[in-house]
C-alpha cells in the first residue's frame, strides 16, 4: 500500500530538532540571571490560549487591593500555590534551608502554619506540664531572736524597767515555763550578787549568731550562740568594770494565732545563773572547819621552771571562746581537741595556757582535780587559799594588799561541789578595787569576778604558781 505524505508530521519533527539544537550552557558553567528568567522561545501554535510571545510587552494587571488583617489578629500564612504576603517595611523575610526543621516561635509570636505535607504542632498546654505551686516564703526571725536576747541583757542594768520577762514566752507549754523559771532564777541570782558585792551594773551589750536547724510554718528552731558583756561600777566610782560570758543556746520558736512568735523550748549551759542560791552576803566570822585552812602549801618535789605569767594570761584572752572581750574571733585555738561536749573543755583551757603561753613543761589535762594534783605535787604551783567564799574574803581582807597579797595574774583557780573538784580557771586580773578576774572554758568567760555564777557553798583553791 502506498503511504500518505503528511506534511504536519514533518513539521513537528522539525520543531523538536529545532528546539533539541539550540545552544544549552554547560553544567559547569553558571547561568545569568538575565537568561535564567527567559523562557525557551516556542512557536505559537505551540503556545496555550492567552499566552504571550518572548519580547511582547505584558499587560498590566488592574490592581486588587489586598484585605487588610484585623487589628490584633495574626497575619495567616499563604496557602499552598499562592505568593506569600509581603513583608511589612523594616522586616525581613526568613527563609528555612532544605531539611531544616521549622523555628520555634519566639515568646509572645503567634506560631507559624504547618509546611504543605506536615502536620502541625500541638499547642502547649498548662495541662502537660503541671506547674508547682510557689513555696510560702520563710519568714526571718533573726531580728526576732536579736530582740530576746537584747532585752535580756538590758534586764541585768540596775534601774532597768521593761515589759515582763513572761511576754517572750508560750506559757501554755511545760518546756516554756521551765525556761521561765530559770530566766527568773539567774536574774535573782545576779542582783543578789550585785547587792552583796556593792555593785550596779551600768552597761550591757550583746551580741548572737543564728542558725536554723528546722523550720514549718508554725515552729521554728535554731542553735543561737551569744556572747554577753556586762559592766559594773562601785559607789563613787568612774570606772566600769567589763567582763564578758558566752552561751550556746537551743531555742525554739512558736507561732501563736494572732501571728507572735514566742519561745516553748530553750536549751543552754548558763554561766551566770546554773547555781540560783544566793551568794553570801557577809564574810563569815569563822572558817568552816578544815575547809578554811590556809596558808602556803609546803612542797618537796621537782622545782618549777621559769613561768611566764604575762604569756599565760594572754593566751587565755585570745582562747578563751564565745565570751565578750576575747580574741582569735571567738574560737577556741584550733589546734586542740574540744572536750565541750566529753564533761567540760575547762582543765584542758587552762593546761594550753600554762604549757604554750607560760612555756610550762606539762602535760594536757581533762580533769580539774588532776590538773590541781599535778600542780602541788609536781613543785609548779602552791595551794596558797582554800575555802568558801566566806574564809577567803576574811583573810583578803585580813591583808593590807587584799586578794593581791596571795594572787597574782597567771595563778590558778579550782572550784570544788560536794567534796569533788568540777571546776578550773585562771586568774587573769583584778578589778579596780582588786577583786580577783578569771577566764575559763564551758562555760566560757571573760574577766569574770571569780565567784559569780557559784553559790555559797563552793569551795576554792588559789594555787600560786611559782616563778
Amino acid at each position: 500500500m502506498k503511504r500518505r505524505y503528511r506534511p504536519y508530521l514533518h513539521a513537528v519533527v522539525l520543531t523538536a530538532i529545532l528546539i533539541g539544537a539550540q545552544p544549552r550552557p554547560a553544567a559547569s558553567q553558571p547561568v545569568p540571571a538575565a537568561l535564567a528568567a527567559v523562557p525557551p522561545a516556542s512557536p505559537a501554535w505551540l503556545r496555550a490560549p492567552g499566552q504571550r510571545s518572548p519580547g511582547q510587552p505584558s499587560r498590566p494587571a488592574e490592581p486588587r487591593p489586598s484585605p487588610s488583617p484585623d487589628p490584633g489578629q495574626p497575619i495567616r500564612a499563604a496557602e499552598p500555590g499562592q505568593s506569600p504576603p509581603a513583608a511589612e517595611p523594616g522586616q525581613s523575610r526568613r527563609t528555612r534551608e532544605p531539611g531544616q526543621p521549622p523555628r520555634a516561635p519566639e515568646p509572645g509570636q503567634p506560631s507559624r502554619a504547618a509546611e504543605p505535607g506536615q502536620s502541625p504542632a500541638p499547642a502547649p498546654s498548662s495541662e502537660s506540664k503541671p506547674v508547682d505551686p510557689p513555696e510560702p516564703e520563710k519568714p526571718d526571725l533573726t531580728p526576732r531572736l536579736r530582740e530576746i536576747y537584747e532585752r535580756r541583757a538590758r534586764r541585768f542594768l540596775t534601774d532597768w524597767e521593761g515589759p515582763p520577762l513572761e511576754e517572750d514566752f508560750l506559757l501554755e507549754r511545760k518546756t516554756a515555763q521551765w525556761a521561765l523559771l530559770h530566766e527568773e532564777g539567774k536574774y535573782r541570782y545576779v542582783k543578789a550578787w550585785a547587792e552583796a558585792r556593792g555593785v550596779r551594773f551600768v552597761e550591757a551589750r550583746t551580741r548572737i549568731w543564728v542558725k536554723e536547724l528546722k523550720m514549718t510554718e508554725d515552729r521554728a528552731r535554731f542553735y543561737v550562740a551569744q556572747a554577753l558583756q556586762l559592766g559594773y561600777q562601785y559607789p563613787g566610782e568612774e570606772a566600769v568594770n567589763r567582763f564578758g560570758v558566752g552561751s550556746r543556746h537551743i531555742v525554739e520558736l512558736h507561732r501563736t494565732a494572732d501571728g507572735r512568735w514566742l519561745i516553748g523550748l530553750e536549751w543552754y549551759s548558763d554561766p551566770l545563773g546554773d547555781e540560783t542560791e544566793a551568794p553570801a552576803e557577809l564574810p563569815a566570822r569563822r572558817s568552816s572547819g578544815n575547809r578554811g585552812n590556809s596558808g602556803l602549801h609546803a612542797v618537796t618535789a621537782l622545782a618549777a621552771q621559769r613561768y611566764d605569767r604575762r604569756g599565760a594570761v594572754e593566751y587565755a584572752d585570745t582562747y578563751c571562746g564565745l565570751a565578750a572581750g576575747c580574741g582569735n574571733d571567738h574560737k577556741y585555738n584550733p589546734k586542740f581537741r574540744n572536750y565541750m561536749g566529753e564533761g567540760g573543755d575547762c582543765a584542758n583551757f587552762v593546761s594550753q595556757a600554762l604549757r604554750y603561753g607560760g612555756k610550762l613543761q606539762m602535760p594536757l589535762f581533762t580533769r580539774a582535780d588532776a590538773l590541781i594534783g599535778h600542780l602541788r605535787y609536781a613543785g609548779k604551783g602552791d595551794l596558797a587559799v582554800r575555802g568558801d567564799f566566806g574564809t577567803v574574803w576574811r583573810i583578803a581582807a585580813g591583808r593590807p594588799e587584799g586578794f593581791r597579797s596571795f594572787l597574782k595574774p597567771g595563778d590558778v583557780l579550782g572550784y570544788e561541789e560536794k567534796g569533788k573538784m568540777t571546776h578550773v580557771a585562771l586568774i587573769t586580773g583584778f578589778d579596780s578595787r582588786g577583786y580577783p578576774v578569771a577566764n575559763s572554758h564551758t562555760a566560757d568567760r571573760y574577766r569574770v569576778p571569780f565567784d559569780l555564777g557559784w553559790d555559797r557553798k563552793t569551795i576554792y583553791w588559789f594555787v600560786a604558781m611559782r616563778d
